[in-house]
């Protein structure tokens, strides 16, 4: 059964492109929308009075706004609202004067249509071009004067902006570092134990005013057993869950080493199943009270209290022992030993307690209208539990690597730090041991600043850790898939066995940086940045800086990346669709099929790049008049970059050399493996990679073995004696060659009989091949034959003899030398004879 030509992801591929291309060619009209309409409220410079009108109206609202920043009477939210009433001024100014200039810009074009005014008093001009002329320069002067004046307000409007947000930070630090009454001080504990006896009363006596309170035991009546069901169907719906999540994912202690992806798993699935059920309970519970009208007064804010308080312990608890496991070391997420995870999971729990006990004291006691006395009392005593509970747990005790992960990270030889973190916990107990340090001077919003800030950057990054954990071990899973669904997925993304690695790198990475972000965003209102501050950055960020008469906007510049990266990603599915199922299907030879695929990939790129650039916002033109402006260095500073570039253009044109030829390029003989825009890759015999660039391709004169097809010929060379038969060396040449099977006979083998030459005949066989990349091996099997009937049939391959003539006098002179040899030598004998004799005698 043939199977279609295109399957849903070729269709996926295109509907992408189509809809890459429409957000491309939509970009610049939303952007083009966006400056013609101005934004809610602001005035249309249809008339000069409504213009001059509306300036005066703004001018005299800063009037005011400076009178009231003056005053120092103005409360932090008069501040906010302030801040919000200047902000939308300057955008409704700005707006205001970008219309004018648009104005201003169209009559301008019309002036400059009617031409120069004539030079020549003498001259006339036409009476009514004259009237449309003055008429057009009225109206240039009006809009130039609304253009101005709008600028000046929206100036003068961001100075006041700046002057509000300069009040709220001073005020803000002015509160964070005023000075009270010390903890030390008798005055202190003798306004504040009376309250906190009174508080405590108060708290006491709550149920009973609850209870007492008109209509609450008929309510609690006709309300618990609607209690119990939702209680008992809230056990009975996690009890499953739980089960669930452990049954699938939870940690099994008959598995001794699982991967870490399987532990974090483990970690995350036993984590919800250890909070499913009490937080389900007490949000069951809280939320049928709710409804049932039971919580009013100071109930509701004890059982929020008390809600809040208990959620936090069983979140933070929960999920601190199933990362830390201590009694399942094999399960255990964080890299620490079995001390030091069992120490840390103590002290988070304990950590748990205080800031659960914490949470419904102050929701519970109302602190935000407690009296000031009171409240100091209870502060004090918040911010010292907490710094008793986070003290211990930042100790080198909690924090030892195991033996593992010390093996691991000490690939190099280098020594590793037993202790985890340490210069970044000796800070945070620097800070921690800041938080008494600076209640017991008085400074209670100061360290009260520094707890909170401690114990949510401690939260986050929790969360951060664990999540951008989570999602690295699941790109890690989806990437390293054998089977199954994971790898489907990472087939359909174009992720190849051994990009792996890389594509997990940058997919966490990008995810950390997203994550990070975010969370950062989370802390920033704790840290004392105003949320206004924070929308004003991500508004700009979406709009844009105006730089002169550019426009960078963030969003529209990681849009454009994110459209590059995926007409990236589009383009190479679109080459391996070509690769493996539409060309194979053609007759089309390889080297034809590589230059289709390096085509589409050049014309995949280059609408990929066209697209990016249209979204973000460049403005081709000018990027006409840098290229003109950079066409002379680009001629002679690039000349040899832009001669191979456009050298490998015609390379994939004419197809001198396409991969897979058997090529001789300046003395470099190999295999074509690759043509790329700047350069061609060759692999030699020897396995050494050669790069030549495509200009030399184009210069230099190229032996190219399979151009237009395979045949070879081989030729084998072969010397003979003399005195042998050319003939029977002819015929023995010739059955050789009719032997082999890879030799054609078409075109005919040929015996040619070559030189007389000095020791030998020579004869040249020569024989073609199908396949010249098979010559080498067929040539050695023909020579490992030749040689073989050549000794069976007694024909001689001799090797290189020479004959020396010698002449009569030659002769006396070689014997007169020989006895001159012959004497000295026998000379030198008896004088050797007669020493030995002396020394036989001594």
């Amino acid at each position: 059964m043939s199977r279609p030509m295109f399957r849903p992801t070729s269709r996926a591929i295109l509907l992408v492109f189509a809809l890459l291309a429409a957000l491309a060619g939509t970009a610049p009209l939303r952007a083009q929308d966006s400056a013609d309409k101005p934004l809610a409220g602001a005035p249309m410079p249809t008339d000069g009075r409504q213009v001059t009108s509306q300036i005066a109206t703004w001018s005299g609202q800063l009037d005011d706004i400076e009178k009231q920043i003056g005053s120092g009477d103005l409360s932090d939210q008069d501040l906010t609202e302030l801040r919000r009433e200047v902000d939308a001024t300057v955008t409704a100014a700005k707006a205001l004067a970008d219309l004018a200039n648009a104005a201003l810009a169209d009559k301008r074009q019309l002036l400059d249509a009617l031409g120069p005014p004539p030079a020549d008093d003498t001259a006339k001009e036409a009476p009514e071009v004259a009237r449309q002329r003055a008429s057009l320069n009225g109206e240039i002067a009006d809009l130039d004067g609304r253009a101005k004046r709008a600028q000046v307000i929206a100036t003068r409007a961001e100075s006041v902006l700046g002057i509000v947000v300069e009040t709220a930070r001073q005020r803000l630090a002015a509160r964070i570092l005023a000075r009270e009454t010390s903890p030390f001080s008798l005055d202190l504990w003798r306004e504040g134990l009376p309250q906190t006896m009174e508080a405590l009363a108060a708290i006491a006596d709550t149920p009973r005013q609850w209870w007492e309170s008109e209509g609450t035991p008929d309510k609690v009546a006709a309300a618990w057993p609607t209690v119990v069901l939702v209680i008992a169907f809230a056990t009975v719906m996690g009890w499953p869950i739980r089960r669930w999540l452990l049954r699938k994912g939870g940690p099994r202690i008959d598995q001794e080493a699982p991967p870490y992806g399987r532990r974090v798993l483990a970690a995350t699935a036993a984590g919800l199943a250890s909070c499913a059920i009490p937080v389900l309970a007490i949000a069951s519970i809280y939320g049928s009270l709710e409804v049932h009208g039971l919580l009013f007064g100071g109930i509701e804010e004890l059982a929020r209290g008390l809600a809040v308080g208990l959620s936090l312990y069983f979140v933070i608890a929960g999920f601190s022992h199933v990362a830390l496991q201590p009694h399942l070391p094999q399960w255990r997420v964080a890299r620490l030993s079995e001390e030091s995870a069992d120490t840390l999971d103590a002290r988070l729990k304990f950590l748990a307690v205080i800031l659960g006990l914490n949470s419904f004291i102050w929701i519970g006691f109302h602190l935000g209208g407690a009296g000031d006395a009171f409240r100091t009392i209870v502060n004090v005593f918040m911010n010292g539990t907490l710094a008793f509970g986070l003290w211990p747990m930042l100790g080198d005790r909690a924090w030892r690597r195991s033996e593992a992960s010390i093996s691991i990270e000490a690939t190099g030889g280098e020594v590793v730090d037993p202790r985890k973190y340490a210069t970044a916990r000796r800070l945070l107990r620097l800070l921690v041991l800041a938080i008494p340090v600076t209640a017991a001077a008085g400074y209670y919003n100061l360290s009260d600043y520094i707890a909170r800030n401690i114990i949510l950057a401690g939260l986050l990054f929790g969360l951060f850790s664990a999540l951008s954990t989570i999602v690295g071990e699941l790109t890690a899973a989806m990437l390293n898939a054998q089977g199954g669904s994971l790898r489907k997925v990472r087939a359909a993304l174009g992720f190849s066995d051994e990009g792996g690695g890389i594509a997990h790198f940058w997919i966490t990475g990008f995810f950390n940086v997203v994550l990070a972000g975010a969370l950062f965003t989370l802390f920033l209102p704790s840290a004392g940045v105003p949320r206004d501050d924070i929308a004003a950055f991500f508004e700009t960020g979406i709009s844009g800086v105006h730089i002169g008469n550019f426009t960078i906007s963030f969003t529209d510049i990681l849009l454009a990346i994110v459209i590059f990266i995926v007409a990236l990603r589009l383009t190479r599915m679109v080459q391996g669709l070509l690769e493996r199922r539409l060309l194979p299907q053609t007759r089309l030879d390889t080297g034809v099929q590589n230059s289709i695929k390096s085509a589409a990939g050049y014309v995949g790129t280059t609408i990929g790049i066209l697209i990016a650039v249209s979204v973000a916002g460049i403005d081709f033109s000018n990027i006409a008049i840098i290229a003109g402006a950079l066409s002379v260095g680009i001629g002679f500073g690039l000349q040899n970059i832009v001669n191979n570039f456009i050298s490998g253009l015609i390379v994939l044109v004419e197809r001198p050399v396409k991969v897979g030829d058997w090529v001789i390029i300046g003395g470099n003989e190999g295999v074509v493996k690759r043509i790329n825009v700047r350069a061609t890759e060759i692999e030699t015999f020897k396995r050494a990679t050669v790069i030549v660039p495509n200009g030399e391709l184009i210069s230099q004169s190229i032996v190219n073995y399979t151009l237009h097809n395979k045949m070879g010929r081989v030729d084998i060379p072969v010397g003979v004696a003399y005195g042998t038969d050319p003939a029977m060396v002819e015929k023995v040449l010739f059955e050789v060659a009719a032997a082999h099977k890879a030799v054609l006979s078409f075109p005919k083998p040929r015996v040619l009989f070559q030189n007389f030459g000095a020791s030998t005949l020579d004869f040249e066989l020569r024989c073609f091949v199908a396949n010249v990349e098979e010559s080498l091996a067929v040539r050695t099997e023909l020579m490992f034959a030749v040689e073989r009937i050549f000794r069976e049939r007694d024909i001689e391959i001799p090797f290189p003899q020479s004959d020396i003539n010698i002449r009569d006098r030659d002769i006396e002179k070689l014997a007169m030398l020989l006895d001159r040899i012959m004497g000295r030598s026998g000379e030198k004998g008896g004088k050797d004879a007669g020493q030995r004799q002396d020394k036989g005698d001594e």
